[in-house]
Order: C-alpha cells, then structure tokens, then sequence
C-alpha cells in the first residue's frame, strides 16, 4: 500500500494553519526548491514536486477536508472515498469516463516534473501531472448528455492563449467512446472562469451534450495575482539597493531588466507597466517588482569590517 504523507510536514505548517499561512509557506518554499534555481539539482526537483502536491491538496478545502479525515487510514486499508467525495476522474460504471491530457501548443506546466504520488492517486485518483485536467464527470443537472471539467493552466498558458489539445474518453451504456478537442484560450481567462464548448461532451442517439471547463490556475511561486496585475518578490544585496543597480525581475515571458534607483529600502515596489496578465478588452495589467533585501549567507572579515564602519557611522 502507498506509503502515507504528512502534506502539512512538507510545507512546515500545523494543522490549524488558515489558508493565508499554507500559501505563504508554500510560497517560500516552492523559490527555494523552483528548478529554475536549482538546475540540474534532481533532489531540488523532487522537493518541488512535493511541495507542489502537498499544496494542490491543502489548498482545496474538498481535498483537504477528505485527506484529514481519512489520510493515515485509507491507502493502508484499502480505503476509498466515499459517495459524493470521490474524486471525480476515478468514477466509473454508466455515465463513468477516463480522460487523458496531452499539451497544445506552448503553456508550461508541473507535468515535466513528474506525476502524482501513488498516495494522492489512492486519496484522490489517478490524474495526471500538474498541468492537466484534475476532474471530469457527468453533470448530470444539464442533462445526461452534458459533461464538465476543470481545466488547469499556468501563468505562461494566459499569456501565450493559442489551443490546448485534449484527449478523453468516456462510459456510454458498455460502449467507451474517445474524443480528441482542440480548445481555443480566449483571452482575459481567470482563475474560476468557465469555458463552455457547444457539442463537445457526451454523445448518444444522434445527440451531443455541451462541456463545460472550469479554469483553475496553477500557483507559481514567483508571482502574486491582485486582479490583473502581478507582483514579484526581488532579493537585492544593500549595497545595490543604497547604491542604485540593474535588477532582474522575473515575468512570465521571461526574465526583464529594470533600473533600482539608489537608496531603496526593503518593500519598494517597481511598476512595470503593461506586463501583467492580459485582459479580454486586448491590453494587459502592470508588473510590480517588490524589492527586498537579502544578505550573503557568509560575510568575508572585509564585508564584516564595512559593516562594522557603516554602524559606528550611524
């Protein structure tokens, strides 16, 4: 049986913490792990993906709530969850599917860092990587014909729009039908919004229902969503941030490079405009590069004398 683990250890939180603490803890965390950081590191990968699943669980409260009461036990015993708290892609029988996702062109996502671990698929289910589908079902309130879906992109997915190719199958009386889609990402999509495509989900009798996909965004460690705008945490040495230097900013087409003025202090926000997420109406909101100051790890006897002669100045 899958070997249990402890979501909250991995992200260093009590099981009290709110969703304010989890997401700052994941945050930290994830920049520290982030294989952007750590090229090459395979440990640093793993921990990523950690990270990555212990907070795609805590941070959903039907997940959550499912894996404090019935994590220890379940995959030990051969547990299941029950009616109504199943995850949706594991459900079977009439009406029942399985699905597979596969990339479209551009959109990066936590699929090249591997699947789920065996523990969450005997919680949850066997969905794929990080950056797929996590649920389809049957709904049946619209109709035995009409299915939904919720649709995970990434920060990168909102900005380069395009299509994403899915692939899925589903239960229809004995029968398994497939059916490959290729969904257009309009723009200004946001976390919750729903993507409705007109006969795309079950088929009987000459008939299709409607799918209907619901987008959840991936968190990313290096961005902070307000809206259509983002901010970016920069670390700055105080001498660059007394002396005034080039700083690179993290944004989600790549790596820009902006002028920190001399003496800025810890919190100082720089705006760069039209680099935020792109609105329906064509234009985009604004980046802003949060400054904070970071100090070596080790100070040489140099550095410590310059501190010293900077605190007797004072």
């Amino acid at each position: 049986m899958p070997q249990y683990i402890d979501y909250y250890a991995l992200l260093g939180v009590p099981k009290t913490a709110g969703e304010a603490e989890i997401k700052s803890s994941y945050r930290k965390l994830a920049l520290k792990h982030h294989p952007d950081r750590n090229q090459g590191n395979k440990a640093a990968e793993t921990k990523f993906k950690e990270i990555n699943e212990a907070y795609e669980v805590l941070s959903d409260p039907q997940k959550r709530k499912l894996y404090d009461q019935f994590g220890k036990e379940g995959p030990q015993q051969g547990y299941r969850p029950p009616p109504g708290g199943q995850h949706r892609a594991q459900r079977q029988g009439p009406g029942g599917f399985q699905y597979q996702y596969q990339s479209g062109q551009g959109g990066a996502d936590f699929s090249q860092f591997g699947d789920f671990s065996d523990f969450f698929k005997s919680m949850f289910g066997g969905a794929g990587g990080f950056g797929g589908l996590s649920g389809m079902e049957e709904e049946q309130g619209r109709g035995q014909l009409d299915m939904e879906a919720e649709l995970q992109l990434s920060i990168e997915d909102l900005f380069r729009g395009g299509n994403k190719q899915l692939s899925f199958s589903y239960r229809s009386g004995r029968k398994t039908e497939t059916k490959e889609i290729n969904v257009k990402l309009p723009k200004g999509l946001r976390d919750g919004a729903t993507i409705r495509l007109r006969g795309q989900g079950k088929e009987a009798n000459g008939q299709a229902g409607d799918l209907y996909l619901k987008i959840r965004l991936a968190p990313d460690p290096r961005f902070e969503i307000d809206g259509d705008d983002l901010r970016a945490s920069v670390e700055v040495m105080p001498w660059d941030a007394a002396l005034g230097a080039e700083v690179s900013v993290p944004s989600p087409m790549g790596p820009v490079t902006v002028k920190l003025p001399a003496g800025s202090g810890s919190g100082r926000k720089l705006r760069l405009a039209g680099r935020g997420l792109p609105r329906k109406d064509g234009g985009h909101g604004d980046l802003y590069a949060v400054i904070t100051l970071a100090l070596p790890q080790k100070l040489s006897p140099q550095q410590l004398d310059l501190f010293r002669k900077l605190k007797d100045l004072e």
